[in-house]
């Protein structure tokens, strides 16, 4: 099949009429006028004037045909080829998935360096006219050229993400858009995990999607790990679940430094329990390990804990009897000490003060007063009825119902909100929430999570001001209260005026420091669990992410077809070649037969 890069130039066809045009116009047959002489020259005329309407008919064609041809190749005649032959230039988007489940181990080899040698292989039939984009597990399009990114494949290692390949699928796409040259291919090498397939996408271009060796599936990984109580004082334990595919149980263990703290044994699935001791107060590094696998890198996890003693509380009457008989039972459990660390109540005292709103809406203005002469800057506003459940981040709290709270209106740090609205907020040694724990304001009270509520209030927020956050690898995310800059391997990282950080892709845990140099809060970075899942993905699902367009191929099938889109042979030359000659023919012709006259 042929086609044309410049049809335009088609129009030059119809020059090609003009010769049959002459021809036509040369046969105008004269008046026939007897003459006796001649008579005998009538038989030998009519041989004659048949051999030279043949001369001149062929010479017509030959002549049309160079006129053709000539436009033709002025079109840039090109015809595809399956096999062989070069291609037209190509914009070509190569989304390789490094992510973490590509250190996997299959065969005494990691996927990730099949995985690089496909994409080497893709590369390699590219040539200096595409335009080639790399994807990695970022999803960022980064433009290359060839040796840039054979130098990126040299060097490539499993990053400890998450990747959704229709999200750098969708980003290749986008790329190639604005993209001059019109023929698009986008090659898709993954080890195809069914939990890195996202929402569906369409692509503008061919989709090639790379089928691999069937990965290594009997893996175990740790889907999650966290203190509890948050902070030890100096006992605990840490909890974690095991995700991953495998049946088989293993052993699991909870270290500090190289010593062991804690053992358990558990399948995937299994929710364990590491109880232990912390050898002294402060922060400490803690981490859950697992027996290896093939796939290592998810077998730990690294948190963040706190240790120190419990918080001496005072509760004075406006805090609400439930408030009264959750402390005792603090107490009892050696959560909490009776004494005048934190008091909780319904206006601030001179130390660190957990506040409630008043019961009495006549007493909500003289809590105002009290809190302003502290310098704190939040107010309790209007009271607001309704039903709304807490959300993430108050995990002993969480889905429990609130009916009644008043508008916390100010500016500062906020610790939780509710409606969108901030619910528990803090400013210095103050922590203001807003809601009364009894049963008219909220159901907190009757639930399990209530003490455990307590203990965070007291012992996490009041107390100590205790702040841990668990980003993905490499997001950014807002600052722990009070932080000044993050302590990385090269040295701190400020705090930027958005109060965001980036967050490292390398694993681990990174504390936050102060204005003044001291610890205020850690952030935990550790693999995201989903990757620990190593099930294929089949072709349905694949064909509902990307569509049926989208060609599930294996190394033999991506090498038959890529490129086939714009693979095409140039016939501009042939064509040239072949209206060279048809001139030298209809020359040819015309001499031979004594001159390029018209009939006589």
């Amino acid at each position: 099949m042929i086609a044309f890069l410049q049809p335009l130039a088609l129009l030059g066809l119809m020059i090609a009429a003009v010769p049959p045009l002459l021809h036509l116009i040369g046969r105008k047959v004269p008046p026939i006028i007897p003459f006796p002489a001649l008579r005998y020259l009538r038989e030998t005329e009519r041989k004659h004037s048949r051999r030279l309407r043949l001369r001149n008919l062929l010479i017509m064609l030959l002549r049309t045909l160079a006129i053709a041809l000539i436009a033709l190749a002025a079109g840039r005649p090109v015809a595809r080829v399956d096999v062989g032959g070069g291609h037209a230039p190509t914009a070509v988007a190569v989304v390789l998935d490094n992510s973490l489940s590509s250190g996997a181990i299959v065969g005494g080899r990691r996927v990730l360096d099949e995985l690089a040698d496909r994409a080497g292989a893709v590369l390699g039939r590219a040539s200096s006219a595409d335009h080639l984009w790399l994807v990695l597990a970022d999803a960022v399009p980064r433009r290359v050229t060839i040796p840039e990114a054979t130098s990126v494949l040299d060097t490539v290692r499993p990053w400890p993400v998450y990747m959704d390949v229709s999200r750098a699928v969708r980003a290749a796409s986008d790329a190639m858009v604005d993209d001059p040259i019109p023929a698009r291919e986008i090659v898709l090498i993954s080890d195809m995990q069914l939990t890195a397939l996202g929402d569906p996408v369409e692509v503008d271009g061919r989709l090639l999607v790379w089928e691999p060796p069937p990965p290594y599936t009997d893996n175990r990984g740790l889907d999650s790990v966290w203190a509890e109580p948050p902070v030890w004082s100096p006992s605990g334990q840490v909890l974690g679940v095991i995700g991953g595919s495998a049946t088989t149980p293993a052993a699991v263990r909870l270290l500090t430094g190289e010593s062991d703290i804690a053992h358990a044994f558990g399948a995937p699935g299994d929710r364990i329990v590491l109880a232990g001791e912390a050898p002294e107060f402060g922060w400490h590094v803690l981490s859950v390990r697992l027996d290896p696998d093939e796939l290592r890198a998810d077998d730990s996890r690294e948190l963040a804990l706190y240790v120190a003693q419990p918080a001496a509380v005072t509760v004075t009457p406006g805090a609400g009897q439930f408030v009264v008989e959750g402390v005792r039972v603090l107490v009892d459990a050696g959560r909490a000490r009776e004494g005048g660390d934190v008091t909780i109540g319904d206006r601030p005292t001179l130390s660190k003060t957990i506040v409630f709103p008043p019961d009495d809406p006549a007493l909500v203005g003289a809590a105002n007063r009290a809190l302003e002469s502290r310098g704190v800057p939040w107010r309790f506003g209007d009271l607001v009825e309704g039903e709304w459940a807490i959300g993430e981040g108050l995990e002993a709290a969480e889905g429990a119902a609130v009916f009644r709270r008043r508008r916390l209106e100010g500016s500062g740090t906020v610790v939780t909100r509710l409606a969108g609205e901030p619910w528990i907020v803090r400013s210095g040694e103050i922590v203001i929430v807003g809601s009364r724990l009894d049963e008219a304001w909220t159901a907190l009270p009757v639930t399990a999570g209530f003490i455990p509520f307590l203990d965070y209030l007291v012992n996490r927020i009041a107390a100590r001001q205790v702040s841990i956050m668990t980003p993905e690898p490499g997001r950014a995310v807002e600052a722990p209260p009070e932080a000044e800059a993050l302590v990385l391997p090269g040295g701190p990282l400020p705090v930027g005026t958005d109060r965001r950080i980036a967050t490292p892709l390398l694993p681990g845990v990174y504390f936050a420091i102060g204005a003044s140099g001291d610890t205020v809060g850690a952030v935990e970075v550790n693999h995201d669990a989903r990757e620990s899942r190593l099930e294929p993905a089949t072709a349905r699902a694949i064909s509902a992410t990307f569509g049926t367009h989208a060609a599930m191929l294996d190394a033999a099938g991506i090498d038959r077809e890529l490129f086939r889109g714009a693979r095409r042979a140039d016939l501009t030359g042939v064509f040239l070649l072949l209206a060279l000659a048809a001139a030298v023919a209809e020359i040819a012709i015309a001499t031979m037969t004594g001159g390029r006259g018209t009939e006589e």
